[in-house]
């Protein structure tokens, strides 16, 4: 939330990839000089997040609060439609706040309230509206039951075991482990993906074990989930030819191996990422001996204060993206035997962001001033102003004010002219 400038409260609704949302208010006191009693149109001031996670086992709280004088009133909208509090027993709202309570000590399923909700604050100057807050419950569905027959490979061998877990909300982080849960030893040779497979860039005798285990752990319910075990059964060979690898387990040799791609795949992949947001990018290769891996970036370089390498060189982070962050990256794997590169075409995208922040106005009579948004982004955002929370297309005519693109102009105002305006700033 932003700070106030004399009565005008100035309030930043929400940023994301869809709609931005900027509320304002006009005021037109009788007497700007008196202020101790200076009415005000509501303006929200704490609401719930966008994207609204609950867990099950607990109550629901959605919030809305909002300020104004007189002191406004609340009412919300469920999916879009009117919300009669009144006749749901487990839905209260509390006392000089538009904050829903949603109770099952008496029974009844959270899942039941999943939706989209929107508060609407009023008094007799204008109204504000809140994000629109999507409520959906935590869910941690159990790992589908499925027998896993023992993988079998031979010494050299690249392999990749499937982790799969269930689709959670939020989605479960994962880490592999064995039977008495102490974790499976990671390195250059063995890690895991971001999507939770465990890669190995070849196989040795001493992976053989019957106890890869992929675990997922649920963050609301605060539980971990198993998939069963696998089996990992190892081959072994004499070399045909020259071309070996001394394993260092009792002498034995594998057939050495040229470097290929387990993920991704193929010689080129895109990805789109959005201003602010954190970049992954991911190069696991198989062969005999472990590739190394290194990155860099087309026609530029990686920037030290901001790239991070994870996961034994696999993994090139980068916090927060911006638009000079699109571009191509390339993924180098290799060893003595040969080398391979797969090319990631970043996308930058930009939800929409401020260029020119709105301010409140304060006005008199006869006074003139404007209110501007003026937002960027990728693609470039459509503006739309609404007024007490309809579209001004089709708010009353009101003479003293003229609407021209990202700006309101006022001319002149009067007496009954404060409104709650608010600006939507939205993209694709």
């Amino acid at each position: 939330m932003l700070g106030q400038t004399g009565h005008a409260a100035l309030r930043l609704m929400s940023l994301f990839l869809l709609l931005w949302q900027r509320v304002m208010s006009i005021e037109v006191p009788q007497d700007p000089k008196i202020q101790q009693d200076l009415k005000q149109p509501p303006t929200i001031i704490k609401q719930s997040v966008k994207d609204y996670i609950v867990d099950p086992r607990d109550n629901i709280a959605i919030e809305c609060e909002a300020k104004g004088n007189p002191v406004p009133t609340f009412e919300w909208r469920r999916n879009g439609k009117f919300f009669n509090i009144g006749k749901d027993p487990r839905v209260t709202m509390r006392k000089r706040s538009g904050t829903l309570e949603i109770s099952f000590r008496s029974g009844g399923r959270p899942e039941d309230y999943e939706g989209q909700y929107q508060c609407i604050a009023s008094n007799d100057f204008g109204k504000a509206l809140s994000n629109k807050i999507l409520l959906r419950v935590s869910k941690a569905p159990l790992w589908p039951k499925e027998v896993l027959e023992p993988v079998t490979v031979t010494e050299g061998s690249s392999l990749v075991l499937p982790c799969n877990p269930p689709p959670g909300l939020p989605p479960p982080s994962t880490f592999w482990m064995d039977s008495s849960m102490t974790p499976i030893p990671q390195d250059k040779r063995v890690s895991m993906g971001l999507n939770g497979d465990l890669y190995f860039s070849n196989v040795l005798v001493r992976d053989a074990q019957t106890d890869y285990s992929c675990n997922a752990r649920f963050l609301f319910t605060h539980t971990i989930q198993q998939k069963n075990p696998f089996t990992l059964k190892v081959h072994t060979k004499e070399p045909y030819n020259d071309t070996s690898h001394n394993t260092t387990d009792g002498g034995r040799k594998a057939v050495e191996s040229t470097p290929s791609f387990l993920s991704p795949s193929g010689s080129e992949s895109s990805k789109m990422v959005l201003r602010d947001e954190q970049l992954l990018l991911e190069c696991i290769a198989a062969g005999l001996p472990t590739p190394t891996i290194k990155w860099f970036k087309k026609g530029g370089e990686l920037a030290e204060r901001k790239v991070r390498f994870e996961n034994y060189n696999k993994t090139l982070k980068i916090l927060r993206v911006s638009e000079e962050d699109a571009g191509e990256y390339v993924c180098m794997a290799n060893n003595h035997l040969g080398s391979i590169r797969h090319s990631i075409f970043v996308q930058v995208k930009a939800a929409p962001y401020w260029l020119d922040k709105p301010t409140n106005l304060v006005l008199a009579p006869d006074e003139s001033d404007r209110l501007v948004c003026r937002a960027n982004g990728n693609p470039k955002p459509n503006i739309q102003w609404l007024v007490n929370g309809e579209p001004i297309e089709t708010a009353p005519l009101n003479p003293n004010r003229q609407v021209l693109g990202d700006t309101i102009l006022f001319h002149s105002v009067q007496i009954g002219s404060s409104a709650v305006y608010q600006c939507n700033a939205s993209n694709q």
